[in-house]
């Protein structure tokens, strides 16, 4: 039973330890002003994502309907039961 008390003490402590010690940090974290270009280079980064990703879907599209063409095309040439 002693064991169990002495390991429950030294698991309890280090818990309280570890929970101070990351408070403290996330402190010293949360009063340290963001830099002003971090937002600007995200919204940046955003922007050109967003950009890309309507390039690839007109891109797409443009496949599909080409696509859909060249189908369209091939079953008029061809007579039926072909």
């Amino acid at each position: 039973m002693a064991k169990r008390l002495v390991w429950f003490t030294a698991g309890a402590g280090a818990g309280l330890a570890g929970s101070s010690y990351l408070r403290r940090k996330l402190r010293q974290a949360a009063r340290r002003p963001a830099p002003a270009a971090a937002g600007f280079r995200a919204g940046a980064s955003l922007r050109a994502s967003a950009s890309e990703a309507r390039a690839a879907l007109a891109e797409g599209t443009a496949a599909i309907r080409r696509y859909r063409a060249e189908v369209a095309r091939q079953s008029l040439d061809r007579p039926p039961g072909r």
